[in-house]
C-alpha cells in the first residue's frame, strides 16, 4: 500500500472513531440529568386531542372538537380555551431541580404510587386515543418550592423534584366557559322588562332612560344600573341540558329583551325556584336581509357585511344556546327580580 493510501486509511479510521465517540457522547449527555432541564421537552401541543385529569374522586376529561375543547363530564359543554392553554403551558414549563430516585417505598412516601390525597395525574392523548404523556404530580417539597413528579408512560421512569410548584386545575368547574355574553351597557339601545321599558332619550339619544317616570320621581340610579348592565360579563354558576330532569319543572314566565345599537339583541327568559334564578337565552337580529347594488360604496358594503356577519353570529349563538339552561349566582339572579317600582324613587330620596 502506498504511503498516500496509508494516510487516507488512517484518516478514515480516525474520522470513524471520532464519529462513534461523538454519537456515544451525545447519547450519554442526553440520558444524563442536568438541573433545569425540561420535564417534557418533546411534547407537541398541536398533537393533543384530549386531556384527562384525576385527583382523588375528581375526574376531568377535556376533548378537542374543532377549534375548542369541551368538558365531557358536563355534557360536553365548552371549556375555556385559555384554561386548557394554561394547563398545557404549565406542563411544558416544568423544569427539574434534581433526580430523586425510584422504588416503591420512595414513590409511596412522595405521593406518587399509590396516589396521595393531593396527587394529580394527567394524561395527554393524541387523535388515535393513545397516551402521548401520562404523569403524576405528587407531594410538595417541604423545604421550599417544587413538587415530586414522575412520568408513567413508557419504561420505568425516575422521580424528579421540580424547580417550582406545579399548578394544575383539577375540577370541571375550573375549565368551564362560564361567561355567556359580555355586552357593555353603553351598547344597549332598548330594554323591555316584565313591566318597564328603557329607551334612548334626549336629542342625541345617548342615554337609556326609563319611560314614563311620574312627576316628582326619578330613576333609582343603583337599581337602574343593575338592569342596564345585566349582560356585562354575564356568567352562570351551574349549567344543565335544557331537557334535563333537574330543570324539567321550571316555568320561564318572565322575560327581558335587550336590543343593541347594531340591531342585534338578546332575549333572557327567567324561571324561579325558591331563591334560585334560572335563565334561557337566545339572540336575534332586526335586519333579516340587505340589498347590495353594483355601485354600492365600499364603506356601505363594509357596513352591510358587518350586519350579515352579526346575523350569522346570532344564528350560531342560538344553535348552541338552545341546548342549555343556566343557574345564576344569587347576586346576578337578584337583578332579574327588579320591577318598575324598584327602579324609581322620590326625588328627595337618597340612593341606597
Amino acid at each position: 500500500m502506498s504511503q498516500l493510501n496509508q494516510r487516507l486509511v488512517a484518516a478514515a479510521v480516525a474520522l470513524l472513531a471520532l464519529s462513534v465517540f461523538s454519537y456515544w457522547n451525545s447519547v450519554s449527555r442526553a440520558e444524563r440529568f442536568e438541573s433545569g432541564q425540561k420535564f417534557l421537552p418533546n411534547l407537541n401541543p398541536d398533537e393533543i386531542a384530549a386531556v384527562e385529569i384525576l385527583q382523588g374522586d375528581e375526574q376531568v376529561t377535556l376533548s378537542r372538537q374543532g377549534d375548542v375543547y369541551v368538558v365531557e363530564e358536563v355534557h360536553d359543554y365548552r371549556a375555556r380555551n385559555e384554561g386548557v392553554n394554561r394547563l398545557v403551558r404549565n406542563l411544558l414549563d416544568i423544569e427539574l431541580a434534581k433526580e430523586i430516585g425510584s422504588g416503591d417505598g420512595l414513590a409511596a412516601e412522595l405521593g406518587i404510587e399509590p396516589p396521595g390525597e393531593d396527587t394529580v395525574e394527567v394524561a395527554l392523548r393524541n387523535a388515535a386515543g393513545s397516551d402521548m404523556v401520562r404523569l403524576r404530580v405528587g407531594n410538595r417539597f417541604e423545604g421550599g418550592s417544587g413538587n415530586y413528579v414522575r412520568r408513567l408512560d413508557g419504561e420505568e421512569n425516575p422521580i424528579f423534584l421540580t424547580e417550582a410548584t406545579v399548578l394544575i386545575d383539577s375540577t370541571a368547574d375550573q375549565f368551564l366557559q362560564k361567561e355567556i355574553v359580555d355586552v357593555a351597557g353603553s351598547d344597549v339601545a332598548r330594554i323591555d322588562g316584565p313591566d318597564f321599558t328603557f329607551t334612548k332619550d334626549g336629542e342625541d339619544g345617548a342615554e337609556l332612560a326609563l319611560e314614563r317616570v311620574p312627576s316628582g320621581r326619578r330613576e333609582k340610579t343603583s337599581e337602574v344600573g343593575r338592569v342596564k348592565n345585566f349582560l356585562s360579563r354575564l356568567r352562570f354558576s351551574e349549567v344543565h341540558l335544557a331537557d334535563a330532569e333537574e330543570v324539567a319543572d321550571l316555568s320561564f314566565d318572565s322575560e327581558f329583551r335587550y336590543e343593541l345599537e347594531d340591531g342585534s339583541g338578546y332575549v333572557v327568559s327567567v324561571a324561579a325556584r325558591e331563591d334560585d334564578r334560572y335563565i334561557r337565552i337566545s339572540g336575534y337580529h332586526t335586519v333579516q336581509q340587505v340589498e347590495i347594488e353594483r355601485d354600492t360604496p365600499d364603506e356601505e358594503l363594509q357596513e352591510k357585511a358587518d350586519i350579515l356577519n352579526r346575523a350569522e353570529e346570532m344564528r350560531d349563538f342560538n344553535d348552541y344556546q338552545g341546548s342549555w339552561v343556566y343557574k345564576l349566582d344569587s347576586f346576578t339572579g337578584e337583578k332579574l327580580d327588579l320591577r318598575r317600582t324598584d327602579l324609581i324613587e322620590d326625588e328627595d330620596d337618597e340612593d341606597t
